[in-house]
């Protein structure tokens, strides 16, 4: 017999059996589509499950499983670093997905449940059921005085094989719309990684603030960024109250509706929506939940965030800007001409991504242009099912839950930007 509470699991061992079952469950749970193309959630599945079968599962905390499975300092900080709190989360939703599919109903259960690092383990439900035979209907009860004959039911054969057709039709089309609105489309599994994480919902957009860059063509992300910081400290400590007013508040239109467009995909969360500004936000309040940050250029958090991915942006508003492929470096492929006169400007570029940030603790998604256009397509294409489910075909379904980068291009009359297509994915 199995032990299925936490407290039990503490104070009653596991037979050799019982863990021989739920270690050859486990591996059946991992070995699945859920969890084999993941290195983080297998591992911390494996470590709460074996630490549990062990007997030493009051001691899963989130602190311990931080520093055991995820090599944090045994002093770090669990509020601005929740990676525990955010895997454990997905691991729970990958499980009850698992178990949702009739082909294991009937298995062993692993459960994690919420507010708990301990796993529960439940029997396999027996299949077999004892047949009861149903009474023939064409004998007699013996008990019965010889003259009262036995009454048999008075059904239709005919009704019955008319009736079972049609209720069997009902059902299946019943179950056919249900399980449509209950199968993750491209665009949930996109953004689940990024619900899966606790806290507010913040969208951090960039202030329209003018600002030139040097000269030089090699000018890089955490250049600029260097950049804004410094044009963030001035306006705070000796900025005038009309610098604030013109400068501290205002937003470009093209960044609020990319802004708008991602908010109808967050809006159905039902979660708390926030929305900071570049310049006056702080590192604190960007790792209490999720971000989406828009705008490149003149979002210094975009910049010091992709610095370490493949694409970034580079050059100067001078010559030119564009994106930067750090495994072509000399590819400047993707780039756009500030000095350019509006009407000729056909053409702009952006960068998406979704990643788990070490600086932040927490799922973010980026979506930026080079200029104005090429953020408003990407937030049009992070939120459109038919964009997202060639995006999800160029990564591959099983890397869906990878954290990913892609490069887009759209084109642009008198600048407004059509519908973005992409050029580059790299999958990390």
């Amino acid at each position: 017999m199995l032990p299925s509470t936490p407290e039990s699991q503490t104070l009653v061992p596991f037979s050799s059996e019982d863990k021989e079952k739920i270690r050859a469950q486990m591996e059946r749970l991992l070995h699945s589509t859920h969890f084999r193309n993941s290195k983080r959630y297998p591992t911390l599945l494996r470590y709460m499950v074996e630490e549990t079968l062990e007997g030493r599962g009051a001691h899963l905390k989130e602190r311990t499983l931080g520093v055991e499975v995820f090599g944090r300092p045994a002093d770090y900080d669990t509020a601005s670093d929740p990676v525990v709190r955010v895997t454990v989360a997905e691991i729970r939703k990958r499980i009850a997905q698992y178990y949702h599919e009739s082909s294991h109903a009937s298995e062993l259960r692993i459960e994690l449940n919420i507010g708990s690092y301990i796993p529960e383990f439940f029997p396999a439900r027996d299949r077999s059921a004892a047949e009861v035979p149903a009474p023939a209907n064409d004998v007699a009860d013996e008990s019965a005085p010889a003259s009262t004959p036995v009454k048999k039911p008075r059904f239709s054969r005919r009704l019955v094989w008319t009736v079972i057709p049609v209720l069997l039709l009902v059902i299946g089309i019943a179950s056919g719309f249900l399980w449509r609105s209950y199968t993750p489309t491209p665009l949930d599994r996109l953004w689940s990684p990024f619900f899966a994480a606790p806290g507010p919902i913040t969208f951090c957009l960039p202030i329209s603030a003018k600002k030139r860059w040097p000269g030089n063509a090699a000018t890089t992300p955490a250049a600029i960024a260097h950049a804004l910081d410094l044009e963030d400290t001035k306006l705070l400590s000796s900025g005038t109250f009309f610098d604030h007013e013109t400068l501290g508040e205002n937003v470009v239109y093209s960044d609020v509706l990319a802004m708008m467009r991602l908010e109808s995909v967050v809006g159905h969360q039902n979660r708390p929506v926030r929305v900071r500004l570049n310049l006056g936000t702080n590192l604190n309040e960007l790792r209490e939940g999720p971000t989406v940050f828009l705008g490149g250029l003149d979002n210094q958090w975009t910049l010091k965030l992709i610095e370490p991915l493949r694409y970034q942006f580079g050059g100067s508003d001078m010559d030119s800007f564009y994106i930067r492929d750090s495994k072509d470096p000399g590819n400047r492929q993707w780039s756009l001409h500030p000095q350019d006169k509006m009407a000729t400007v056909n053409r702009d570029y952006a960068i998406i991504a979704r990643i788990h940030s070490q600086a932040l603790g927490q799922v973010i998604v980026i979506a930026a242009g080079i200029g104005m256009s090429g953020t408003a397509a990407a937030g049009e294409f992070l939120s459109n099912s038919n964009q997202v489910a060639e995006l999800e075909r160029r990564i591959g379904a099983e890397n869906s839950d990878h954290d990913f980068e892609a490069v887009l291009t759209t084109d642009v009359d008198n600048g407004i930007a059509g519908p973005a297509r992409i050029v580059a994915v790299d999958v990390r």
